[in-house]
C-alpha cells in the first residue's frame, strides 16, 4: 500500500519542480528556523532567458497571515542553490496552529511574478510528505530536519490547505 501511495502522491500532471527545506524548532527561544537549501527542475517560466526563481515563505497562524519573508532571486536557472536561513517567532503553545507556506515564483520585472509551485507544511499541510516533515520536526526539537518536497499547483494547495487561501 505504501508504494501505491508514494506513486500516487508524486503523480502530478505537470512536474513543477522540487524544493529542499530544513526545519528546526527551538522551544526555549520560541523560534521556528527554516533553511531554504535549494530547488531543482523548476518549471521554466521565461523560455527566452530561463527563470529567475525565488521562494516566498509565509507564516500563517490558524488562518491569519503573520509574517512574509523571501529568498533572493537567482538569475537564469531552474536548479537554484539558496542556502538561506529564516527565523520566525512562534511560541510553543502556538506551534500546533502554525503553517508555513512556501511559494516559488519566477522573478519578473515587467509584470507580476510568475507562479511556479507551492507547498504548505504545518497545521494545514498540503500533503502526506509535508505533514510527515512537520511531524518529524515536532518530534526532534533543536535538530534540523531536512526533506525534499515536490511542488504543487496553487489550485491543489487551495483545495487541500486552508492556509494556502490566506496568502498571495
Amino acid at each position: 500500500v505504501g508504494a501505491i501511495l508514494t506513486f500516487m502522491e508524486n503523480k502530478n500532471e505537470v512536474e513543477l519542480g522540487e524544493l529542499l527545506l530544513s526545519l528546526n524548532y527551538l522551544p526555549s527561544a520560541g523560534r521556528l528556523n527554516v533553511d531554504v537549501i535549494r530547488a531543482k527542475q523548476l518549471l521554466q517560466t521565461d523560455v527566452s532567458q530561463g527563470s529567475d526563481p525565488f521562494v516566498k515563505i509565509q507564516l500563517v497562524h490558524g488562518l491569519k497571515l503573520v509574517k512574509t519573508k523571501k529568498t533572493s532571486f537567482l538569475r537564469g536557472t531552474i536548479d537554484p542553490f539558496y542556502n538561506e536561513s529564516f527565523s520566525f517567532k512562534v511560541p510553543q503553545e502556538e506551534l500546533e496552529n502554525a503553517s508555513l507556506v512556501f511559494t516559488v515564483f519566477g522573478h519578473n520585472v515587467k509584470s507580476s511574478n510568475d507562479f511556479i509551485g507551492r507547498i504548505v507544511i504545518g497545521q494545514y499541510s498540503s500533503g502526506p510528505s509535508e505533514a510527515n516533515h512537520w511531524r518529524r520536526m515536532l518530534n526532534t526539537h533543536r535538530t534540523a530536519v531536512e526533506q525534499w518536497h515536490s511542488l504543487r499547483s496553487r489550485a491543489e494547495c487551495d483545495r487541500v490547505s486552508p492556509a494556502s487561501l490566506e496568502v498571495t
